[in-house]
């Protein structure tokens, strides 16, 4: 018999996926012909040699696939030290069967069991993302801008999540009814009857610890039940809780299908020569937070890092701001402000004088760039923002120019009224606490005077007319994901975006 490799032979003997079978080589724990092999890619012939796992013998077993309906309490993995009594308590086979795709104790539904580790392999390894479909009952009614967040991704504390389907039920499935009626945990039930209750239908493509439970609690909407219902091309059907059946062949050729006998592992081959991919980024990148949350330093990286072009559009009713309190304009009045900002012309560059610029901004050729930072017109610029006149006029500048070419750009309505349609919207945010702080520190880097008290109730000013004005409100975009950095420093946060994306590129 032709020659295999090693930990192909051992998954195929129900020693779990190949990957395990690697860590039992690389462990020391198996030996051919009576000698220990730790060399991952050995070839053995399965026929006449003498393969051992700890000493014992291994035995070729015929291929077999379960279906389980796992209650909650029961553990997916064999940790003999849990608490919680393991899936091998309500599936007895001869044969050594693993889990593909673990459930939480406290999650039920669909779990697959088998001894085929090629296939388990391939259906549990991230490059291939098999669908995954949960019914998640949740406290309170999510509305429509929480569920595009599910849709679009969610930044979670390890990273945000790939876009999920999701959808509100007003019901659940006929077939899945019978599972409604099931108590909940005592401190799911005092939720319950405090807030109402709905059913989330959500298919993610990836799997990370209890990632659904944290998704919809970041929501505001804790889960009280998550139970899996489909997993590939299996559905859950009708197979009771603690019950199993056998896989029907046609659902092992579906399975085999979706496996669609992809290699695996750090790189993929094709006619013998590694494939080459071609890196694509998004065209527009939006960036919107509320003052100090960290979007110009952010955009201002991004931008030299992947080469855009970088616009805060913040500098642009600044310069509006500035320039009026610089010729007498009273800022309450909105006839006036907006035409000024009809009039005047506003250019922002790259910083053109080595001073700690982050841009320079000219306004008639004059260089404005600190005149704008000033803290008199940090109190007045909200109110001119806030003006429909001039939010008019300078928008068709800011999409001009992000016609130019990829963009990073900055403001406080970028991704819900500047640029609707951006590749990757992003809002960032913090405490107000935590922004005054940064901004208190800004001004005495710069060798300003400063007070912390005033810093704070200009900040809170701010966000008060920032969110609450008629025209282009400050709020997310409902597809922007959401990162608090709060906590995070600006190489942090500077991580997680790029982790973003990376979700973009494309084979």
């Amino acid at each position: 018999m032709a020659e295999e490799r090693l930990q192909k032979v051992l998954a195929q003997a129900g020693f779990g996926s190949r990957r395990a079978c690697e860590e039992l080589i690389r462990a020391g724990r198996v030996a051919v012909d009576g000698r220990i092999v730790t060399e991952l890619g050995t070839k053995v012939d399965p026929e006449t040699a003498e393969i051992r796992v700890d000493q014992q013998p291994i035995r070729r077993q015929p291929l077999r696939y379960v279906m389980l309906h796992k209650p909650t309490g029961y553990l997916s993995t064999e940790d003999v030290r849990a608490e919680y009594p393991s899936w091998k308590e309500l599936v007895q086979t001869p044969e050594r069967l693993f889990v593909v795709g673990r459930l939480d104790h406290d999650s039920e539904g669909l779990l697959l069991l088998t001894n085929d580790g090629e296939l388990a392999q391939r259906l549990m390894h991230p490059r291939h993302e098999h669908p995954k479909t949960y019914l998640v009952e949740v406290v309170g009614i999510p509305d429509a801008r929480k569920i595009r967040r599910l849709q679009h991704g969610i930044m979670l504390d390890d990273g945000p999540t790939a876009p999920a389907r999701a959808e509100l039920l007003s019901e659940l499935p006929q077939e899945y009814r019978r599972l409604q009626s099931r108590r909940v945990t005592a401190a799911g039930e005092d939720a319950a009857r405090s807030r109402p209750t709905r059913w989330l239908r959500i298919t993610l493509y990836e799997g990370r610890k209890r990632q659904l439970r944290r998704m919809v609690a970041l929501l505001g909407h804790p889960a009280l039940r998550v139970i899996r219902i489909g997993l590939g091309p299996l559905t859950l059907g009708d197979l009771r809780p603690g019950k199993w059946r056998d896989l029907t062949p046609g659902e092992v050729r579906a399975l085999r299908d979706a496996a669609g006998g992809q290699e695996t592992g750090q790189s993929s081959r094709q006619d013998g020569r590694e494939r080459k991919t071609k890196q694509l980024l998004p065209g527009m990148i939006a960036i919107d937070g509320p003052a100090a949350s960290g979007k110009s330093t952010i955009g201002r990286r991004l931008a030299q890092k992947y080469g855009y072009l970088y616009l805060d559009t913040g500098v642009m009713y600044r310069a509006v701001a500035a320039v009026a309190l610089a010729r007498g304009i009273a800022i309450s009045d909105e006839a006036a402000v907006t035409a000024l900002a009809r009039q005047i012309e506003i250019q922002v560059l790259a910083p053109t004088v080595a001073d700690g610029r982050d841009v320079t901004v000219l306004v008639d050729g004059a260089d404005l760039s600190w005149e704008i930072r000033k803290p008199e017109v940090d109190r007045v610029v909200s109110p001119v923002s806030a003006y429909e006149g001039v939010r008019q006029a300078l928008v068709p500048q800011q999409r001009r120019i992000a016609g130019q070419g990829p963009i990073v750009m900055v403001g406080r309505d970028i991704g819900t009224a500047v640029l609707p349609d951006a590749d990757l919207k992003i809002y960032l945010d913090a405490t107000l606490h935590e922004r005054a702080m940064r901004r208190y520190r800004e001004r005495l880097d710069r060798g300003e005077q400063a007070d912390f008290d005033q810093v704070l109730a200009d900040l809170r000013r701010r966000d008060e007319i920032d969110s609450g004005r008629k025209h282009s409100p400050l709020m997310p975009a409902a597809d922007a994901i959401m990162i608090d950095s709060t906590r995070l420093t600006a190489d942090e946060v500077m991580k997680l975006v790029q982790g973003l994306i990376e979700r973009w590129r494309r084979p």
